[in-house]
């Protein structure tokens, strides 16, 4: 099964950090809860963006295209 990133590879860049290794990206940008996904463009988080905790891949496609569609990614 083809991966989200790679669904979306023309479109956005995926990035998975690891909380362990990098305490303060963590605290900088707040992550209380694991997973979560933070849209950025241009450097900075696109407000409303943020989705914490666990959800399914046909609910995260949703949640993802209805973000690309609010804004302009290119």
């Amino acid at each position: 099964m083809e991966s989200l990133a790679q669904e979306y590879e023309d479109r956005l860049t995926v990035v998975k950090i690891d909380h362990d290794a990098n305490p303060r990206l963590i605290e900088e940008y707040k992550v209380y809860r694991l997973p979560t996904l933070i849209l950025f463009k241009n450097g900075q988080e696109v407000p409303e963006s943020r989705r914490e905790g666990a959800i399914t891949k046909v609910k995260l496609k949703d949640y993802v295209n209805a973000l690309l569609e609010s804004i302009s990614v290119s």
